[in-house]
């Protein structure tokens, strides 16, 4: 394989020789000409003067007495000619998204040399066209009444007039926007191209700075481009040379031919020289079918190795012949992280974007920091989720560490959801992070404020006043030059902003997200050594004999991208604007043109079908399969990985002398208790009960945005007892609740004082309640006042007490005595006998067939609530019969007797069932503390859905 470039090198440097550097070559981007030195280098053996080397782009500026300008100062400048033109009161904030669409749709406009009074004036009004249509093609009028009429057919649509208005302003927004940018020197690059096209085509004597040019390896022309070429040629100082040599590029039914006879009539080479394309020998092409991103990375690693192994990459500069080409640029990091170790030397042409940085994660999360912010207490107070997410930033703690873990603390303790600017300003750089901002221009400092201080900080620690430091120094510095590089882009964006006089804080943040998502930090190495890793652009021109292609995917190569615009499709085709064939055409050679000269070839995609990925090789396999399989060597195939579910074998814990000493305490003369909910988690699941009660583990606790059902049962519980606190003792009667139910502002005092202590976290500092918390305030008032509504139906009856705590020592055998707690949560008397009730927040069974019932755990719906109630009156010492009775508060507002029942009889003393219930119970607990039976996990899978511990059991 003779590459294209090394022929073009070797064809000018044996008829110019010495004299080359008189020369200048345009390339369409500038990797390809530091290949075309390379091999000029090669072919002269000798120091040689090298040829002027320039993109097109930089062809266009040099002729131009423009300066490219600043997008966001372009769309400033666009949105002040737009609310002049239009009268409009719109915001910055509202115009900011079609504004970027119409910077676009004016750059296609003036490179296309499109006549912008036809597109964006005459075309509004369709009777004022029918008196004149001299001025456009019939083609044009066909298209434009065919836009009509698809788009709205009928007239006195509101939407129609809406955008007929907009369409009417356009041409007057482009007119003064490009007026705007001339008196300041500037211009956008479509703008800059027509202005040196225009004077091309007029054949105004335009200064050129050199003698000789070279097109090269240029292929889809924009109008204005074919001006300034044939300016030049007929000026006799250019010579054009176009990779049209492979019979793939030039086939008639390819898209890639598009603009192959156009060109080559146009614009003739001056020099001959054979084909480059070799016939013997058939390319391979290996396409490869894996089910993900990071695997394809993987794949790689195997298939470079191969290479190696092969001697297909080999030499000092081994890899120079390879190139790795990425459609999808996140795979970047997952590619390099992946090339073996023997390639030393790797040539990134793409660059680190800045949207990858740790100091950009922390710029978007002090933005939503800032998104949400509210007054409370008179202070600026911030989200508990964004606070976390800036104090979990590794950049932060890496100044405060010690600050953002308190504070860390400090919300999961106290249930922050809220908090204000006082309690978060621990330490300074805190201070400074969560100050707040009422006033978008003063959002550049603030953010400056910040990166100064982090660069000081890692200053302070690559250079330390004391000892050395022995950290990565490189990762420091690395994050210093994307501090440099955010710190310049915040004062060009307050340069560019200076001039608005209305935005939010959120367009701020929004546009500064914009002006870094296109920068980025290019990798130091030697551009001509090594593995070449690039976009698909960067490949134009240049020829590799190994080319691994990833993301072969429909969609993403081709790139399936419907670009936003206020010019329809059927007005961009009679207007020669560029559609979506366009695109395709380009991408087809691109393709075609990169395989031409390789020897290997492989295509990895991605073959997964989730959400938008539809798991489809890209069409250009497809077409290499059934049109052109003559040509190559092809070999299909798809890595599959074993991801057979495992067999989960059952999880159990022997009881050890460890387990035996922990088990200790729970025995009398321990410090531990056993209670009514630990001996229920026991019954469902032995290996829960050695979880939570054995080694005391619990679920991570987290700010609870929402009144969970814990908390407003615990929350109902308070209020209940602090309302009959009061009657401790006494009889109640019916005009005493009836009293309580009438006193609304006795129960929202209440209730914002159970919320302050139980939700809150703030016991001293009652307030309102507001919102989502008021309509849980107010469900509770609900619950609180159908509960004494309820209890008229048992007056009058003497209240004992609430939420009564007992502590005893159980005998269970002649030599096991353990400890036993509960809180019962109420006692009171009616008609001689003592109520034991307990409050459920949800729903359950008041009746029960047997005491086997209450222990049977292969059961859905076992009655633990009544197993509850049943030991609460088992410790609880009581002269008088004793009845148990549940509140279900779900069934609270229909009539129903809350008394537990046997066989559907209520109990009216306990008493009768408590021996049998005994010595169900004792077996339970012996099982507990025998050291031959091991804690296992539970055989009905029903009790593991709610389960804290199922991950670990794998259920």
């Amino acid at each position: 394989m003779t590459p294209f470039l090394l022929r073009i090198a070797q064809a000018f440097y044996s008829k110019y020789e010495n004299e080359i550097y008189k020369l200048s070559f345009v390339f369409p981007n500038k990797r390809a000409g530091v290949f075309f030195q390379k091999y000029l280098a090669e072919i002269a053996g000798k120091p040689v003067f090298s040829p002027r080397i320039i993109t097109i782009q930089e062809l266009f500026e040099s002729l131009s007495a423009y300066r490219t300008a600043d997008k966001t100062e372009m769309l400033v400048m666009l949105y002040e000619q737009y609310i002049r033109i239009g009268r409009s009161e719109e915001l910055f904030d509202d115009f900011l998204y079609w504004g970027e669409i119409l910077l676009n749709d004016f750059n296609d406009v003036d490179k296309h040399l499109a006549d912008a009074r036809q597109l964006f004036r005459n075309i509004h009004n369709l009777k004022s066209m029918d008196d004149d249509l001299s001025y456009l093609t019939p083609e044009q009028i066909n298209a434009i009444r065919r836009f009509w009429t698809a788009f709205m057919p009928y007239e006195g649509n509101e939407t129609k007039q809406e955008f007929m208005e907009t369409w009417q302003i356009l041409f007057e927004l482009y007119t003064a926007f490009r007026e705007t940018l001339h008196k300041k020197g500037y211009a956008y690059e479509g703008m800059l191209f027509r202005e040196v096209a225009e004077r091309a085509k007029e054949k105004e004597d335009i200064e050129l700075p050199f003698s000789e040019l070279v097109f090269v390896g240029l292929n889809a022309l924009t109008p204005t481009e074919v001006e300034l070429m044939k300016y030049l040629r007929n000026r006799g100082v250019a010579d054009f040379y176009w990779d049209y040599e492979s019979p793939l590029v030039r086939d008639k039914k390819n898209r890639s031919s598009r603009w192959i006879q156009e060109n080559l009539s146009r614009f003739p080479s001056k020099l001959e020289f054979g084909s480059g394309i070799p016939n013997a020998e058939k390319p391979d092409i290996n396409l490869i079918g894996i089910p993900s991103g990071v695997g394809q990375a993987k794949t790689v690693n195997r298939l470079l190795s191969q290479l190696l192994n092969n001697k297909s990459i080999t030499g000092s500069n081994a890899g120079l012949n390879t190139a790795i080409v990425l459609p999808d640029e996140n795979l970047l990091l997952p590619v390099l992280y992946s090339i073996p170790q023997e390639i030393e030397k790797i040539n990134v042409t793409m660059g680190y974007s800045l949207q990858h940085s740790s100091v950009a994660s922390l710029t978007e999360s002090i933005a939503r920091l800032h998104h949400n912010t509210r007054t409370m207490d008179g202070e600026t107070a911030f989200y508990f989720r964004f606070v976390l997410s800036v104090l979990n930033h590794p950049l932060v703690t890496r100044i405060a560490p010690s600050e953002t873990e308190e504070l860390k603390a400090y919300i999961q303790q106290h249930n922050r959801v809220i908090l204000t600017v006082s309690e978060l300003g621990t330490h300074p750089f805190l201070k400074l992070i969560f100050s707040p901002i009422m006033d978008w221009t003063k959002i550049g400092e603030y953010l400056k404020s910040i990166l100064s201080e982090i660069y000081r900080h890692l200053t302070s620690e690559k250079h330390p006043d004391e000892g050395g430091f022995t950290g990565d120094t490189r990762s420091i510095d690395l994050e210093r030059e994307f501090i440099v590089q955010y710190y310049k882009s915040i004062t060009r964006l307050q340069d560019t902003l200076s001039s608005v006089q209305n935005m939010s804080i959120d367009t701020y943040f929004r546009l500064f997200k914009r002006l870094t998502e296109n920068l980025s930090v290019s990798f130091s190495g030697e551009p001509l050594s090594g593995l070449q890793v690039m976009g698909v652009l960067e490949t134009r021109v240049i020829d590799f004999e190994n080319l691994i292609i990833l993301s072969m995917n429909e969609g993403v190569f081709p790139l399936k991208n419907a670009t936003n615009s206020f010019v329809p499709y059927t007005l961009r085709k009679a207007f020669d604007l560029p559609t979506y064939e366009h695109q395709d055409s380009t991408y087809a050679y691109h393709f075609y043109r990169m395989i031409s000269r390789a020897k290997r070839i492989f295509l990895l995609y991605d073959t997964r079908t989730e959400e938008m990925q539809t798991g489809e090789v890209s069409r250009y396999f497809y077409q290499l399969k059934y049109l052109y399989s003559q040509h190559f060597h092809l070999k299909e195939s798809v890595v599959s990985y074993n991801v057979s579910a495992p067999h989960v074998s059952p999880v159990s814990v022997e009881k050890t002398p460890e387990v035996m000493r922990k088990l200790q305490k729970f025995r009398a003369g321990g410090d531990a208790s056993l209670s009514a909910s630990l001996i229920n988690n026991y019954i469902n699941c032995p290996l829960q009960f050695y979880f939570s009660a054995v080694e005391r583990l619990s679920e991570e606790k987290e700010v609870q945005e929402s009144v969970e059902s814990d908390v407003f049962g615990t929350m109902y519980h308070a209020i209940m007892q602090h309302l009959y606190n009061r009657y401790r003792g006494k009889s109640v009667l019916p005009d005493t609740l009836n009293a309580i139910i009438q006193n609304d502002d006795y129960l929202t005092d209440l209730i914002e004082r159970s919320f302050a202590e139980h939700y809150f976290k703030q016991k001293d500092k009652p307030r309102a309640l507001t919102g989502h918390h008021f309509l849980i305030g107010e469900i509770l008032r609900d619950y609180v006042k159908q509960t004494l509504r309820f209890d008229t139906s048992f007056t009058p009856f003497e209240y004992v007490d609430s939420e009564f705590v007992f502590r005893s020592i159980h005998q269970v055998s002649g030599d096991l005595s353990v400890n036993i707690k509960g809180s019962i949560d109420r006692i009171d008397k009616v008609a001689g006998r003592l109520r034991i009730i307990d409050y459920k927040s949800g729903k359950g069974e008041l009746n029960f067939r047997n005491i086997e019932q209450l222990f049977d755990n292969t059961k859905v719906n076992r009655p633990y609530q009544i197993l509850q109630v049943f030991i609460y009156a088992l410790f609880y010492n009581s002269p008088l019969p004793v009845s148990p009775a549940v509140y279900y508060l779900r069934n609270i507002f229909r009539e129903h007797n809350p008394a537990i029942t046997f066989a559907g009889e209520p109990i009216t003393d306990i008493s009768v069932y408590l021996s049998a219930f005994t010595e169900k119970l004792n077996v339970f607990l012996e099982e507990i503390f025998d050291k031959d039976i091991p804690f296992v996990q539970t055989q009905n899978e029903k009790n593991c859905e709610w389960c804290a511990f199922k991950d670990i059991c794998r259920r």
